[in-house]
């Protein structure tokens, strides 16, 4: 029996489907007749995938994705891997360098290297648009990469990682998703939109700090739908691609996001504070995404705002600042200590450093399929 043959176009693995985009992500898969394994360490327990629970068509397997026994069974006759698992933002990456490092890059080299050896056909990479850092002009999948952060640069030296796999049997995809909001099965409150919404209803405040700085925003349920449309895209069109994930018409202003804001929440007063300026001030064009594979983001803002605020004024999430909506308080109230450590071999330093990175520059060229 021949790889292909072995191989069944409609199943898939979601690495950290149990998380903010995983959640989404599984239940539009299993809506679509994806025979879905999900490899999670469930640390946020089973509410995020609560909605598909006991789905015939889904396989839980509650494992970190560092352990490889758990990794290379969970991939057992899956044509494609989605690889969400990580640590996600600045503040948790920041928490314990060490520890990124291992999960989000020396992991991620595993993930890579296994799937190609059992044959998986592609390879869906989460990284983020914050790989291009601070820049004061419009930047594309073409631009030089600016990481600004630990959480970036991981993000920088994975799709490097990967896009060294790449190649006519297995097709690598990275897709840079911009700053996301919005509910999921994982809901979280530390993500720009999703925080000043719940301190606007609860503080009736929107505190903005920086509010002349730039973002890309989409919403979980565009992530997760591109994240689909990228799957189900002719290999060729997707394969050694990078692509950005969201529209030309979401680049807003915190300021802008915070006057949409208040428009939904009338008596929250906006706080303008420029005593803290973030670095990440950069707006992306995302004209490939849509060129490419068709994708136009199905939600605005202000209709993503109206789902945040519907929530937390009914009370729907209970206390917003609770560790369990928050990367970087779950890192610090459960302590690092939870997670395996796994050993740095020396490696990774090589492509986290960013001269080198930018030197091989990810080979964006289609691969044959």
């Amino acid at each position: 029996m021949t790889r292909c043959q072995r191989l069944d176009a409609r199943k898939v693995l979601v690495i950290g489907g149990a998380g903010y985009v995983g959640s989404a992500l599984v239940k539009r898969l299993l809506d679509r007749k994806f025979q879905v394994t999900v490899l999670d360490a469930m640390h946020f327990g089973d509410t995020p995938l609560a909605r598909v629970k006991g789905h015939p068509k889904l396989t839980l397997i509650c494992e970190d994705f560092r352990n490889i026994e758990a990794l290379t069974r969970a991939m057992a006759e899956v044509e494609s891997v989605i690889h969400l698992g990580g640590l996600v933002g600045d503040p948790a990456c920041a928490v314990d360098p060490q520890l990124t490092v291992d999960v989000n890059i020396t992991a991620t080299k595993f993930v890579g290297e296994i799937a190609k050896a059992r044959g998986v056909r592609r390879l869906i990479f989460a990284s983020s648009c914050s790989v291009y850092g601070a820049c004061e002009h419009i930047v594309d999948e073409d631009s030089r990469l600016n990481p600004q952060s630990l959480y970036a640069r991981s993000k920088v030296a994975s799709e490097a990682v990967l896009c060294a796999l790449n190649g006519s049997d297995f097709a690598v995809t990275r897709l840079r998703f911009a700053t996301i909001y919005g509910i999921s099965g994982r809901t979280r409150f530390d993500l720009v939109i999703n925080l000043l919404c719940a301190k606007a209803v609860r503080e009736r405040v929107i505190t903005v700090f920086g509010a002349d700085q730039w973002r890309p925003f989409v919403h979980v349920d565009d992530v997760a739908r591109a994240i689909v449309i990228a799957l189900q895209a002719p290999v060729e069109r997707v394969a050694g691609q990078a692509f950005n994930v969201g529209s030309d018409a979401q680049n807003l202003t915190l300021g802008d996001a915070a006057l949409l804001i208040k428009r939904q929440v009338p008596n929250a007063e906006i706080i303008s504070d420029d005593t803290t300026v973030d670095r990440r001030n950069y707006r992306v064009r995302f004209a490939k995404i849509r060129s490419r594979l068709g994708f136009e983001p199905a939600w605005t803002p202000e209709r993503g705002i109206a789902q945040v605020v519907a929530l937390v004024r009914s009370n729907g999430v209970g206390d917003h600042l609770l560790p369990i909506y928050s990367n970087v308080l779950y890192l610090k109230s459960r302590g690092t200590q939870s997670f395996k450590r796994f050993k740095i071999s020396g490696w990774e330093d090589e492509f986290m450093n960013l001269d080198q990175v930018v030197a091989a520059k990810m080979a964006d060229q289609p691969v044959a399929a």
